[in-house]
């Protein structure tokens, strides 16, 4: 089974952090990026959904929902802290009725 395969079923299961991933694959957290824009793409054709819960700063609970990099920001928009969580990745079934077009 190849690596990003063994992702699908990890996230199948059990929502991750990139990082988590990178250290359990013990690959860089690029690699692991590249892998999940790949996964994205593969999981659609199946009706399923890479599903990004966006990252989020702790001090002031700004919400990144229009990001569209993979990648933890550097700092906040708002208060300008540093004390970001990462984005939380899972995949789940899409509802028939939806089709394709959510991402």
């Amino acid at each position: 089974m190849t690596r990003r395969q063994q992702i699908i079923q990890i996230l199948r299961q059990t929502p991750q952090t990139v990082k988590q991933l990178a250290d359990y694959f013990e690959v860089t957290r690029g690699e692991i990026e590249t892998d999940l824009v790949h996964i994205e793409k593969s999981v659609r054709a199946e009706n399923q959904k890479l599903v990004i819960q966006p990252a989020s700063c702790r001090e002031c609970s700004f919400v990144f929902r229009e990001r569209s990099r993979l990648r933890k920001p550097s700092k906040c928009p708002r208060c300008k802290s540093e004390a970001i969580t990462e984005p939380v990745f899972s995949i789940s079934s899409q509802n028939p009725q939806q089709g394709n077009s959510q991402r």
